[in-house]
């Protein structure tokens, strides 16, 4: 019998399981393994994880706005419209080249349909629930989603030949991550006033110059696809969406059926403007956990990026917080998730794990039941970590901006 294949199956099954057991609606175990989702039970006929034909798969809409930018030596003006483009309900400024106007206008927009699915949740109990729980979010997303992104060796790849300042200048990519994630999970950002529409949009430029980028320093198409393919958006996304609420359960996050259907809708409304296909962007909880599983069973591997990408993030961590952190950093990595840990070669360090992975859980209780008892409380503490974060996100960079920008080389 195939070692390998049996690895990767009784690991799939395993993260299909465990997902079962952290939240309502979760994919059957067996679900995992490599075949068609329409053959499931139940399983939605118009929807395909992502394989081999998406990861050579880019965002051709994109990639030709930012090819002409490059072309017509503009993406330094493009970046500095970013900068200036600021609100959902803002025109794009006029000094926009014009390709660029083009592309945000038609695509920082919600459909009716979409619109629909934000007034729900914006006046259900989803939000309260993010609100009041935005600390363990964070936390997750720092030392879970971002971490597994550099355990799929594409992905890592994929940031380290945009080079820019996603690399060395790691606090950056931490502090632009960070405030992406806050800017689409916090309610008011989709309203007019907010920005999350446009944070999305511009991501999905970002995304287009990093695919620029690599294909014009020696990425090898051949062997390992498109970087930032369609399968590793809809597993980036994945990450920061079904897989942070998974690890979250560890700090008593647990979302009723009703509340996952709606931070499912979301997370489709982010995926659709990131140019992710409708028939790859995953509708339930179950496809998510198809993605996360299959990802894990079969897109995780050592790699040299990933190793020095997270190696970079915890010594940053020791310069920028105090010496020390990095090591509580990589405990966290651990108790997130062993086995990207592994990936990532980050050890066990038992007199540190074991008082963090006991701890942790304590300081993140959730303010949510709290919260039902004063509502008033649930925007006082969104506020609250609204403006906390940002000072953090700002220091984390030497108090440089943070907003999104292209890599230009």
């Amino acid at each position: 019998m195939d070692q390998s294949f049996t690895r990767r199956t009784t690991l799939a099954a395993a993260l299909a399981a465990g997902a079962a057991a952290a939240l309502p609606s979760a994919a059957p175990a067996q679900a995992a393994e490599h075949r068609s989702p329409a053959a499931a039970p139940g399983a939605d006929p118009t929807w395909v994880l992502p394989g081999d034909r998406a990861a050579q798969e880019g965002d051709p809409e994109a990639d030709a706005v930012v090819d002409q930018l490059v072309r017509d030596d503009q993406m330094v003006l493009a970046n500095q419209v970013f900068h200036d483009w600021t609100r959902n309900d803002q025109p794009v400024p006029a000094a926009a080249p014009p390709v660029l106007e083009d592309f945000l206008r038609r695509n920082s927009v919600l459909t009716a349909e979409e619109q629909a699915v934000m007034d729900r949740v914006r006046n259900g109990d989803s939000i309260k629930l993010m609100q009041g729980n935005m600390e363990a979010i964070t936390v997750t997303e720092a030392f879970g989603g971002l971490f597994a992104a550099l355990a799929d060796p594409l992905l890592a790849k994929s940031v380290w030949y945009a080079k820019y300042d996603l690399v060395m200048d790691i606090g950056r990519r931490f502090s632009r991550t960070m405030n992406t994630l806050w800017d689409t999970l916090d309610g008011a950002n989709w309203e007019p006033s907010g920005n999350a529409w446009i944070t999305m949009a511009k991501l999905r430029l970002v995304h287009a110059a990093a695919r620029h980028m690599g294909l014009a320093h020696g990425w090898n198409q051949a062997r390992d696809g498109m970087p930032i393919s369609q399968r590793l958006e809809v597993e980036e996304l994945m990450y920061v969406g079904a897989y942070n609420v998974q690890l979250a359960a560890k700090f008593d996050f647990r979302p009723d059926p009703r509340q996952i259907d709606e931070l499912m809708a979301v997370v489709r409304v982010g995926g659709r403007l990131l140019g992710i296909q409708d028939a790859y962007n995953p509708r339930t909880l179950e496809q998510a956990n198809l993605v996360l599983a299959d990802a894990a069973a079969n897109h995780r591997a050592r790699s040299d990026e990933g190793v020095k990408l997270a190696r970079n993030m915890l010594d940053w961590m020791d310069r920028k917080i105090f010496p020390g952190a990095g090591a509580v950093g990589a405990s966290m990595v651990r108790m997130m998730d062993e086995h990207v840990a592994d990936v990532l070669e980050i050890n066990a360090n038992p007199a540190m794990d074991t008082p963090v992975a006991t701890l942790a859980p304590f300081l993140y209780r959730p303010a949510y039941e709290v919260q039902q008892k004063f509502p008033l409380l649930a925007p006082i503490h969104s506020q609250m970590f609204k403006v906390a974060s940002q000072m953090v996100a700002w220091y984390a960079v030497d108090f440089r901006d943070y907003d999104l920008q292209m890599p230009v080389r």
